[in-house]
């Protein structure tokens, strides 16, 4: 009984070693074609920008192209969905933002797990974003946006339920005690591009996105959501400062992969991204939005996506936004 016990155990031993030997050698080869790194926003949204951003010296590092895909829909759900549908060989990834760990807050359907289905990579950067208004827009200010709220309800863009523009508005439209519509748009983009056309009232978007329109003089700025000012803003005043006590909000963008994905891949995916991060000219261009950039492992990137997934479900519940 102890010969077989012990045979069946080096047996065990000798499938586990070969087991880790094959996936050494997976990560060893890889990558040895392209690789596609999803986006769930379309093309000049923040989440898009940082992508492509990254994208490019990273094909360096790894020595294959990494190809950028916009796969917009539901915050993007119709990204992660086409991710988990493709092989885990971490030859498709995807670009995400804040929206991903509130969609199981937000939606009861879900086609996957977001605790078990997905696995970290790396964070890449953290963001701010900013309260602005159309430029002919006669607000100014956030004692403004409550004045005409008590003579007509206010609308408000986004990029979609459950993003971080639907969020920190919320948090405004609670702290100031204000009527506000939400108006959700297919990425944050159209959102900055309505709120100059005068479509809606204000949004809450990453200065990347508003750039462009603040700089043609169609968006102006109100407040930023940080608790300092930002580089790229500095006459543009903190929430804080304007009066909303302890607010604070920062959009995160990072790099996911399916579950099982071998380990060493998604270490050297990573080790790539940090490769990427140190340079000056990428990091030049990720921060001059007044954005910090991170960089982690798939361990330490996983554990936040896990706590943030519970902290997102709590404020969910506390700020009481529903599925639209």
């Amino acid at each position: 009984m102890l010969i077989r016990t012990l045979g069946a155990m080096l047996a065990g031993l000798s499938l586990t070693l070969g087991s880790a030997a094959v996936a050494a050698d997976a990560a060893a080869d890889f990558p040895s074609r392209p690789l596609r790194l999803l986006v769930g926003s379309p093309p000049g949204a923040s989440t898009d920008t940082y992508a492509r951003i990254i994208a490019e010296p990273l094909s360096k590092v790894l020595g294959q192209n990494v190809v950028v895909e916009n796969r917009t829909g539901a915050s993007g759900i119709v990204a992660t969905s086409a991710m988990l549908n493709s092989a885990a060989d971490g030859y498709t990834l995807q670009f995400v933002y804040t929206s991903y760990t509130l969609a199981p807050s937000l939606y009861k359907d879900l086609p996957y797990d977001a605790n078990k289905d997905v696995a970290g990579v790396s964070m890449v950067v953290t963001s701010p974003l900013t309260l602005v208004v159309g430029a002919s827009s006669t607000l100014s200010s956030i004692d403004d946006l409550a004045r005409l709220s008590r003579k007509r309800s206010l609308n408000y863009g986004s990029a979609g339920v459950g993003s971080g523009g639907h969020l920190t508005a919320e948090m405004l439209r609670l702290a100031a005690h204000m009527p506000a519509v939400h108006v959700p748009y297919r990425g944050a983009a159209p959102a900055a591009a309505a709120v100059a056309a005068g479509d809606v009232d204000f949004a809450f978007v990453a200065q990347v996105t508003a750039r462009e329109l603040m700089q043609a003089g169609k968006l102006r700025p109100i407040a930023i959501t940080s608790t300092r000012r930002t580089p790229m803003l500095p006459e543009v005043p903190t929430m804080q400062e304007l009066g909303i006590k302890d607010y604070e909000f920062f959009n995160w963008f990072g790099v996911v992969a399916p579950a099982k994905t071998p380990p060493a891949i998604l270490e050297k995916i990573a080790r790539g991204i940090a490769q990427v991060l140190k340079n000056p000219d990428v990091r030049a261009r990720l921060t001059s939005d007044g954005s910090e950039v991170v960089g982690n492992t798939p361990a330490e990137f996983n554990r936040f996506l896990l706590a943030d997934i519970k902290k997102s479900g709590e404020l969910v519940r506390q700020i009481g936004i529903k599925q639209e």
